[in-house]
């Protein structure tokens, strides 16, 4: 008899995955909230990027600064998504909020299917949903308070579409929308749009597959037509800064780059067994005779366009929605080839799964239970630059980390690095004298700068070291424990020591600054 739940109560697998995710993430939470002394902090300084985005989104800019346009969002839609509330005291909450709300999205759709392919044990769903749920770092990227909730969503929902129409289902609506605009919420669900509409072609669709993939394309092309209006390239600066895809060799070289990079590294190992699967598994049911089997060839396409030209890490988030959209559909299809499975479902079936999951999943566990350090670290060392920059100095500032420093701030924030400054990026990217640091900071009357030294050595420049903010303890997430604090020149030094001294008396503990002359602590250990 199929244990499936009646209409009249809430069934114990939804409680169980749905209820039990909302329980670790509200455990993660409370752990946050208690080391940061009452407050949440995202695991990243680069959602603050996004909401510093949104807040000039509010008021009918772009970019961090009021006074130019830059592009530093990786995500043509999320600062969009953000900015109704930008401008609100509990706007900073709404990243997580909609990342709970995806996330549990996420396991609903999951959960949904594996009640499709276990119809008759509860317990095996709920193991293949977990499993699903831990290997695509579901939980993990909720904290980072970026769009990989919503894109992980995005390409579950297509996959999910692409095995309807093999199985010649009805679409439903939300198919469509992740189709059309998952490559808005990051570019790299490009690949599985383009396997949506390559299924939909030699589905006897190709009227669907020319008109989505055209409105896919177009909504790119409308956004970087907005870009190109602002006086900004077509691609935006987060993008440019941290692919490897651009640059002066040519494309080849560049596709052999990111193959190499997939067969090096463990997650792109990973990777290429799971497109191999998949893809196997589509040879063996027969592509012309089985609609499934051309659902899973154009899927596991994906992972090969991701291998090609994707990237991984980044805290674990970079690959966490191809990984989902390939485990979601080795979920859907292979069970249904394993006879009698869904009738003879054993807990050693159960322990194989979790112990198959665990190779994958480890990474994003570890993680998971690092969290709260990881979001302490920007709590301890981004938040306090932001204190210091927004209640201490009050003026223009220079940074290498973007985020905190530049959300709710109105003084002028110039990006080292180049995300918040397109002028900064082609600066850096071109390697030329790095002057153009001193001639920027001079422009626009710049007295203080924060930047981590080996990234910026600030005394090469000839500006004035007066001192650092070190984090103790071992790091999660920044780049190295210690930010030093310059004055660009003699005239500053004096007041931002003086300023620093009062400051560090409202440190939180793990947080320290040294002045110049005093002794230097034992620092925490670099996570790189």
């Amino acid at each position: 008899m199929s244990d499936l739940p009646s209409k009249k109560q809430i069934p114990l697998d939804a409680i169980v995955v749905i209820g039990g995710w909302l329980l670790v993430c509200f455990i993660e939470i409370l752990a946050i909230v208690t080391l940061n002394d009452g407050g949440f902090t995202y695991t990243l300084d680069d959602p603050y990027i996004h909401l510093a985005v949104a807040e000039q989104i509010a008021v009918g800019k772009y970019g961090i600064n009021l006074e130019e346009f830059s592009s530093p969002s990786s995500s043509a839609i999320w600062p969009f998504l953000l900015a109704p509330l930008a401008r609100l005291s509990i706007g900073e909450y709404l990243p997580l909020v909609l990342n709970l709300l995806f996330g549990a999205l996420t396991a609903w759709v999951i959960l949904l299917r594996a009640r499709k392919v276990l119809p008759g044990s509860q317990s095996g769903r709920i193991v293949l949903t977990w499993a699903v749920i831990l290997c695509c770092n579901v939980t993990g990227i909720v904290f980072t308070g970026m769009e990989h909730s919503l894109q992980v969503l995005a390409a579950i929902v297509v996959v999910d579409g692409m095995i309807r129409i093999a199985d010649g289902e009805r679409l439903s609506r939300w198919f469509w929308v992740a189709v059309i605009a998952g490559p808005l919420v990051r570019y790299e669900n490009l690949a599985l749009t383009a396997a949506a509409c390559g299924l939909l072609l030699f589905s006897g669709k190709p009227k669907a597959a020319i008109i989505s993939g055209a409105a896919a394309l177009l909504g790119l092309a409308a956004f970087s037509g907005f870009l190109l209006s602002l006086g900004l390239p077509a691609i935006p600066s987060s993008v440019v800064a941290k692919s490897h895809l651009t640059g002066s060799s040519g494309p080849l070289s560049k596709v052999i780059h990111s193959l190499n990079t997939s067969i090096a590294g463990n997650r792109g190992v990973l990777l290429l067994i799971f497109t191999a699967v998949l893809a196997g598994w589509a040879w063996a049911r027969g592509i012309t005779s089985h609609s499934r089997a051309k659902a899973a060839l154009f899927i596991a396409s994906a992972g090969l366009l991701h291998a090609a030209f994707g990237t991984y890490g980044w805290y674990h988030r970079y690959e966490c929605y191809i990984y989902a959209a390939l485990l979601y559909a080795l979920l859907s299809m292979v069970p249904s080839t394993l006879p009698g499975l869904a009738e003879k479902w054993r807990p050693a079936f159960a322990g194989a799964v979790l112990l198959l999951a665990i190779p994958v999943a480890y990474p994003y566990l570890r993680a998971i239970a690092f969290l709260p350090m990881a979001s302490n670290d920007i709590y301890s060392q981004q938040e306090q630059m932001h204190r210091f920059a927004t209640g201490w100095w009050q003026r223009p500032v220079a940074v290498h980390d973007l985020g905190w420093v530049s959300y709710k701030n109105d003084a002028y924030v110039l990006d080292l690095w180049g995300l918040g400054s397109q002028k900064a990026l082609e600066a850096r990217l071109s390697d030329k004298d790095p002057s153009w640091r001193i001639k920027m900071a001079r422009e626009r009357g710049i007295g203080l700068v924060m930047v981590y030294e080996r990234v910026i050595p600030g005394s090469a420049l000839g500006w004035i070291k007066v001192g650092e903010l070190h984090v103790k303890g071992p790091l999660t997430s920044p780049i190295t424990p210690v930010v030093a604090f310059y004055a660009t020149s003699p005239e500053f030094a004096p007041e931002i020591a003086g300023l620093l001294h009062d400051f560090r008396r409202t440190l939180p503990d793990r947080a320290s600054v040294i002045l110049r002359g005093e002794p230097t602590p034992p620092t925490a250990a670099d996570p790189r």
